[in-house]
């Protein structure tokens, strides 16, 4: 079993299944499933609980998981090492690479959320977020960012409209666009708003960060970085920074 909605992780997924493994694929949303199958890979979606996970896992026969969720999933990785565990199952975690980006006088780096919304209060009032709709209620929360003007860019599902829209967010606050985006179609969309500050978090050379940050430096404006969160996994189960033919050789070695 693939945990994976992102691009990297049906590509690993897709590479597992033509050295002739099968391969179910689980996502949390249908549209994740929907770009699998589309591959040709066999796919499930829906979230799932550790009983969840645990009951699919059994029924399945599984030899392994592979964990390739996003870098910032903590809670589905914790939950997923947790029942392999207790099942006696391989575990092996697919991490994206990092960006080796130098050091900018524009590019910010913060630890956490509320260091992020102090640094970026004091750049500008019109911020765009651009870290998703899940932590949406903690940004919200914050002191420091009551007196700017937020900008928001969510995936364009109406679960995820209905939560923004109930976290007091109007229309035209709201950018629902799936990416990921373009150097080009970021800086169209920065300069229309008047963005004067961008939030995101370092997912990576598959996440669309890299576009980002060209698409700041470019028009002159100031990037707040979310750091990842320290990896729970240490142990020789996490192939960090490595390829997906390594992965693979790493996986078979086990099975």
């Amino acid at each position: 079993m693939v945990l994976a909605g992102t691009e990297d992780g049906r590509q690993l997924a897709e590479a597992l299944k033509l050295r002739g493994h099968e391969v179910l694929v689980s996502t949390l949303t249908a549209y994740g499933a929907d770009l699998a199958s589309e591959q040709g890979l066999q796919a499930r979606s829906g979230a799932m609980d550790a009983q969840s996970l645990e009951d699919l896992l059994k029924s399945g026969s599984f030899a392994a998981l592979v964990d390739a969720t996003h870098p910032y999933a903590l809670r589905v990785k914790e939950m997923a090492k947790t029942v392999c565990e207790e099942l006696s199952l391989p575990y092996l975690r697919w991490e994206r690479s990092s960006l080796d980006l130098e050091v900018h006088p524009l590019i910010h780096w913060a630890e956490d959320i509320p260091t992020a919304a102090q640094i970026a209060a004091k750049l500008g009032q019109r911020i765009l977020l651009t870290t998703g709709s899940n932590a949406l209620p903690e940004w919200v929360s914050l002191p420091t960012l009551r007196n700017t003007y937020l900008y928001i860019r969510v995936l364009p599902t109406s679960q995820v409209l209905a939560r923004c829209e109930s976290l007091g967010f109007k229309p035209n606050q709201i950018i629902a666009a799936q990416g990921p985006f373009s150097q080009e179609w970021d800086e169209a969309m920065f300069k229309q708003l008047g963005i004067e500050v961008v939030i995101a978090k370092e997912s990576g050379k598959v996440g669309g960060t890299l576009e980002k940050v060209q698409a700041c430096l470019s028009l002159h404006i100031p990037l707040v970085l979310l750091k990842r969160p320290p990896s729970e996994i240490q142990d020789n189960q996490s192939l960090q920074a490595r390829s997906i033919p390594q992965f693979i050789k790493h996986l078979e070695e086990i099975l």
